[in-house]
């Protein structure tokens, strides 16, 4: 019992102490960018470069230094809403670079903000107008459980931390990444912290969005896509058939055509031999009746003779 109250009293599981850490982290983040922008000296481009990289977290600053007094408690839903959309044109922003820079780093940090914003989605939503409105209690992503969206973060900040240190050679760079990484980790723990309190107090929990019948519905795509594709290939190939069936035809046309041709030769040269032939024999019968009628004539003179 007093290791679960020490445990419940640490500092990580402290919701206040969280926010002051983010809080505090943030502010390095920032000195240590103007820092290295002031000892590198004035560039537009790098100026460009620490305003990119330090204005999400100069709004993340305001917000949680709002939610520390009363007017930030008493509007706490609508920072929500301007915190989600902020992290949406940042999910938009690193797609973009992803697209125009496909590498390691872009994958990472597109991943990253794209799991804190469906993370900030249905969490910072709940108990709200819009969770209702918009039915997002249905939504697929309510299956991934507060663990899952929490140690998922943890580990794409590890691997953004480990891709930035082994591309940073300078030590200013490699500070900056690695109290980025601890922002990712402190805000991953302060959504899940949150989210938790939610499910105690047993706010929005009955969800019954899943993501089987998304993979439902990508299988049924899937299965069609296949049978389409198989469809096409079938006729393709009936295609080929018929083509080889008609060629097929037209050679044994030729072969036929050919042999006649043989054939009709091959009888007219017997019709050439054997008139040739039948003259022949023709001649010579003519030529033997006139001896033959001599002969007889010359015997009967000899028997009148006699």
């Amino acid at each position: 019992m007093e290791k679960n109250k020490k445990k419940e009293n640490s500092w990580y599981h402290n919701g206040s102490k969280i926010v002051n850490v983010i809080i505090l982290t943030i502010l390095l983040i920032i000195v240590c960018s103007q820092s290295f922008a002031n000892s590198n000296g004035f560039s537009l481009t790098l100026f460009g470069s620490v305003i990119n990289h330090n204005s999400v977290y100069l709004f993340v600053l305001i917000y949680f230094i709002l939610i520390r007094f009363n007017f930030g408690k008493k509007y706490f839903n609508y920072l929500n809403l301007i915190l989600i959309f902020l992290y949406g044109l940042t999910t938009v922003t690193s797609f973009l670079t992803l697209v125009q820079a496909f590498s390691l780093n872009t994958v990472l940090e597109f991943a990253i903000n794209f799991m804190l914003l469906v993370y900030l989605f249905h969490t910072m939503l709940r108990g709200t107008i819009v969770w209702k409105d918009f039915k997002l209690s249905n939504s697929p992503f309510n299956e991934l459980t507060n663990e899952n969206l929490y140690y998922i973060i943890i580990v794409l900040s590890v691997f953004i931390l480990i891709v930035d240190l082994i591309s940073t050679a300078v030590i200013r760079g490699i500070v900056i990444s690695l109290l980025d990484a601890i922002f990712l980790v402190l805000f991953a723990r302060y959504i899940y912290l949150y989210r938790k309190y939610l499910d105690d107090n047993k706010i929005d929990i009955d969800n019954i969005g899943n993501f089987d019948e998304v993979r439902k519905t990508i299988d049924d795509t899937m299965d069609a896509a296949h049978d389409k594709v198989q469809e096409v290939l079938d006729k393709t190939e009936i295609d080929e058939k018929i083509q080889g069936v008609l060629d097929k035809t037209e050679i044994d046309d030729r072969i036929v055509e050919v042999k006649d041709m043989v054939v009709e030769e091959v009888k007219d040269t017997t019709d050439a031999a054997v008139k040739f032939v039948k003259e022949k024999v023709l001649d010579e019968e003519i030529e033997e009746k006139p001896k033959k009628k001599t002969a007889k004539k010359v015997t009967k003179k000899k028997g009148e003779k006699k």
